[in-house]
C-alpha cells in the first residue's frame, strides 16, 4: 500500500456573502491559496505533478478555471490539472483523485482542493439564446440552480432537509443549540488564534483580509427561535441553523511519503482512506452517516477511536442526526465551529476543511481524523486521515 503524506494545508479566511472576499473571483481565491501553500512548503513549482480543485458554481467563472489558478500560481505550463464540479463534496472529490494518481504512482506531489465565490455568482436567462418577441422573461440565480437546488428531487437542499427532520423527529431546539454552539465555538477558536498558523491572507482592493468571518457569538437561543422558516411553514431550517453563503478557498500537498521524505518535507498526517455513499435524492443527510459507517467498519475503527471530526454542517439538523444516529462525541465533533458559523463556500469547504482538520489534529496531537459532508443528488463523500 501506498504511504499518502498530507505535507501541508493552506486557507483563505471564509468570506460572507458580499463580504470582504466579494470582489475576489473564485479563481482568484483559488490562486491565493495554492500561491500560500506552495510558499508555505517551499516546494520546487516543478515538483507538482498535477493538481485537482473543486469548483461548483461555475457559470461564468471562465474556461477550466482550475487551470486558471495554476497558471496563475506560477507552475510551469506542463502541470496537469482537473477542475472537480461534485457540489459540496468537489473539494475532497479532488483530494480522493490526489490519493489514487499517487496510489498508482502516476503522480509524486499533487496539490488538491477547491474554491468558491458565491457572492459572484451571475444570474441567468433562460432561453434568451433564440431571443424573445414578446413578454416577460425569467431571471434564474446561478447560486441557487447549480449548487443549492437538486435537480433529480426538483427542490432546495434547504427543502429536502425539512423532510428528513420530519421523519427523524428532531426538535428546533435542539438544532438552535447546535447552532449557537457552532457560533460559539467558532468565535472562540478566531479570539484563540487557532486557525491563524492555517490561514494565508488576501490582498483585496479594500485591504487585506487575514480572519474568517460569519460567526455571531452575540446570538441566543432567543434569537435563533425567531427566525422565520424560509421552506416550510412549520418547518424548522432557518437562516440561523444553516450554513451561510460564503467565499473561500483552500489547498493541501498530498505525496508519496518517501518522495516526500526524501525531499526534507515533514508530513503533518497521513491519507488512510475515503469513501463515497449514495442513496435517493431527497436521503443526501443520512449518507453522511452511511459513508462515517462505512469507512470506520472498513478501517476497523469505532467511532470513539476518531479524536477529531470536521463534518461539513450544511445545515445543522444534519448534523445533529449524525451526531446522534453514530453517538459521535460532542467535543470530538466540530470542535472549532463549523459552516452554521463560518458559511459553506460550496466547492471549497473540502479543502479548506481538511487544511483545518489536519492543523487541529497537530495542535491536539490526535491519532485519527475524518473529514467530509453530504453531496447534492443523495451523496455523501468521507477521508480518514493519521498521525
Amino acid at each position: 500500500m501506498t504511504d499518502i503524506a498530507l505535507v501541508d494545508g493552506a486557507r483563505t479566511p471564509h468570506g460572507e456573502l458580499l463580504g470582504a472576499l466579494s470582489g475576489q473571483s473564485a479563481v482568484d481565491l483559488g490562486t491565493a491559496a495554492i500561491d500560500g501553500l506552495l510558499d508555505r512548503t517551499g516546494i520546487a513549482r516543478d515538483r507538482v505533478d498535477w493538481v485537482g480543485f473543486g469548483n461548483a458554481i461555475q457559470a461564468g467563472v471562465g474556461q477550466v478555471p482550475a487551470r486558471q489558478a495554476v497558471v496563475r500560481s506560477g507552475l510551469p505550463n506542463a502541470t496537469a490539472v482537473t477542475t472537480v464540479n461534485e457540489a459540496s463534496g468537489s473539494g475532497v472529490r479532488a483530494i480522493a483523485l490526489a490519493a489514487d494518481r499517487i496510489a498508482a504512482g502516476e503522480t509524486d506531489f499533487a496539490v488538491a482542493g477547491g474554491m468558491e465565490s458565491m457572492s459572484n455568482a451571475p444570474y441567468l436567462l433562460p432561453d434568451y439564446r433564440q431571443g424573445r418577441r414578446h413578454g416577460d422573461g425569467e431571471i434564474v440565480d446561478a447560486m441557487v440552480r447549480d449548487g443549492l437546488w437538486d435537480m433529480n428531487y426538483g427542490g432546495h437542499m434547504g427543502e429536502i432537509t425539512e423532510d428528513m427532520v420530519a421523519r427523524e423527529g428532531i426538535d428546533r431546539e435542539v438544532i438552535d443549540e447546535y447552532a449557537l454552539r457552532s457560533h460559539r465555538h467558532a468565535a472562540d477558536a478566531i479570539e484563540d488564534g487557532r486557525f491563524d498558523a492555517e490561514t494565508v491572507a488576501v490582498e483585496t482592493r479594500t485591504g487585506l483580509v487575514e480572519r474568517d468571518e460569519g460567526p455571531r457569538p452575540e446570538s441566543s437561543l432567543e434569537s435563533l427561535g425567531a427566525l422565520p422558516t424560509p421552506f416550510r411553514e412549520d418547518g424548522v431550517i432557518t437562516p440561523g441553523n444553516a450554513s451561510k453563503l460564503a467565499d473561500g478557498a483552500g489547498a493541501v500537498l498530498l505525496a508519496d511519503a518517501d518522495a516526500a521524505h526524501e525531499q526534507g518535507f515533514g508530513v503533518m498526517a497521513h491519507l488512510v482512506d475515503y469513501a463515497t455513499a449514495y442513496r435517493a435524492p431527497d436521503e443526501f443527510n443520512e449518507a453522511v452517516g452511511d459513508v462515517i459507517e462505512e469507512l470506520l467498519a472498513r478501517n476497523d475503527l469505532t467511532v470513539e477511536d476518531v479524536d477529531h471530526y470536521e463534518v461539513n454542517e450544511a445545515f445543522a439538523a444534519q448534523t445533529v442526526y449524525v451526531r446522534d444516529r453514530l453517538g459521535i462525541p460532542q467535543d470530538a465533533l466540530n470542535p472549532n465551529g463549523g459552516a452554521v458559523a463560518f458559511g459553506h463556500p460550496i466547492g471549497a469547504s473540502g479543502g479548506m476543511l481538511a487544511t483545518s482538520l489536519a492543523y487541529g489534529m497537530e495542535r491536539e496531537d490526535a491519532t485519527y481524523g475524518l473529514v467530509g459532508m453530504s453531496v447534492g443528488g443523495g451523496g455523501a463523500i468521507m477521508a480518514l486521515f493519521e498521525r
